[in-house]
């Protein structure tokens, strides 16, 4: 009867395992941004606050960026940094996402965390974009971040993603005009791959 009481309890394991697997399907991509892996089954809906940290931008490449123009981007980063947030931050307010967008965690409330960092900043090549044109010289920006799950550190969805926004393919505009600029568009686009996985 025990050996019987064993098979019929490890059967009901086993008949309710694809339920617990089909719980754990990932949400599919937004398909927003140019690399994206979503690990959640959840939607974000479930989280009553955003964490958004500032990108960081220590280890940021400079592409066609010269030693004279480097200082000027130097000064540029607080600015770059500050919009990017300032732009998701918007973003969220905007569609009505989560109870409240915050810049730290409290350590109590049900909260996701935004987190990441540029990766690049190209400076582009005025005389490319005029003479090829196609995309070639191009000025953008490149980052890369996570959603994490507060408390848990569990990952829930990583991104990488290259801003040409607000005229960086075609424009003779150097990238002092461009980058701030892109920083915010760069900004929307996470914005709108958040909405997706609300």
């Amino acid at each position: 009867m025990k050996k019987l009481t064993v098979l019929c309890a490890a059967l009901g394991i086993l008949a309710a395992a694809p339920a617990l697997y089909a719980d754990e399907t990932p949400l599919p991509k937004p398909d927003v941004l140019n690399e994206e892996t979503v690990s959640t089954s959840q939607r974000l809906s479930t989280y009553d606050v955003l964490v958004v940290k500032d990108f960081a931008s220590d280890g940021v490449a400079y592409e066609n960026i010269d030693d004279e123009e480097k200082p000027t981007v130097d000064a540029l980063r607080p600015l770059i940094v500050k919009n990017l947030s300032m732009s998701i931050e918007a973003e969220m307010k905007k569609k009505k996402l989560f109870k409240s967008v915050a810049s730290a965690w409290d350590g109590k409330s049900k909260a996701v965390i935004l987190e990441g960092e540029f990766t690049e900043f190209n400076g582009g090549n005025r005389a490319l974009r005029f003479w090829v044109g196609f995309g070639a010289g191009k000025t953008y920006l490149a980052a890369k971040g996570r959603l994490v799950e507060a408390g848990s550190g569990k990952v829930l969805a990583t991104f990488v993603d290259q801003e040409t926004g607000y005229k960086g393919v075609a424009t003779m505009e150097s990238f002092e005009d461009l980058f701030p600029h892109q920083a915010q568009s760069l900004g929307e686009h996470v914005g709108k791959f958040i909405e997706k996985l609300y």
